[in-house]
């Protein structure tokens, strides 16, 4: 029964994680972004690639955030930004673009199933049960994200404005606040924290 509970507590840990970049484009750009699934493929092939260059593990985190920051402004600038008024339009673009970013790994790797060792191996004596180190840590990486957005959002002047545009756009807008700024950071910002897991 245990282990039903710390499989469900770790997987939630997980989703979050993968849902939160996701969420914080949807809430500000109302854009279902469907090629986040794509984001998370490249960063989780950014851990590949660091471990076919014989780097340490730990070097794939840096290296997934680097490509996800250009990623999102490259996308939000060619790709979003000219959709913004047309938003189903914009939905059917990131979809495209999901399945082009398939292809393009798919032609550089292959198909076969790529594998990469964990960061942490073994298991953890919890409560009477082994249970996995890395599975259990990503519960305190989910808690970590959790308190940086919440940091964000709720003190810092960039989570000001956000919140700003997320409630009311227009009125955000004849204050002064850069509507185009705030997509253009959220975009940029939200497939780093997804390639933190998928790295």
């Amino acid at each position: 029964m245990l282990n039903l509970g710390l499989d469900v507590a770790t997987t939630a840990a997980i989703l979050f994680i993968v849902s939160a970049g996701l969420l914080m484009v949807f809430g500000v750009m109302k854009i279902i972004n469907f090629s986040h699934g794509a984001f998370l493929t490249v960063g989780g092939y950014a851990s590949v690639i660091v471990a076919h260059l014989g780097l340490a593990w730990w070097w794939g985190v840096p290296f997934a955030l680097a490509i996800g920051f250009v990623l999102g402004i490259a996308v939000e600038r060619f790709i979003v930004r000219p959709l913004y008024a047309r938003p189903l339009d914009a939905i059917l673009a990131t979809w495209g673009l999901g399945i082009i970013v398939g292809q393009i790994v798919t032609l550089i790797f292959g198909r076969g199933v790529q594998m990469v060792a964990s960061p942490v191996e073994g298991a953890i004596p919890l409560f009477g049960v082994q249970y996995s180190a890395y599975r259990l840590i990503l519960i305190g990486v989910a808690l970590v994200i959790a308190l940086a957005l919440g940091w964000l959002l709720n003190g810092t002047r960039l989570g000001l404005q956000t919140r700003a545009v997320i409630m009311n756009e227009a009125l955000a807008r004849g204050l002064g606040i850069s509507s185009s700024r705030v997509r253009f950071m959220t975009f940029c910002t939200a497939p780093r924290w997804r390639r933190r897991q998928a790295a």
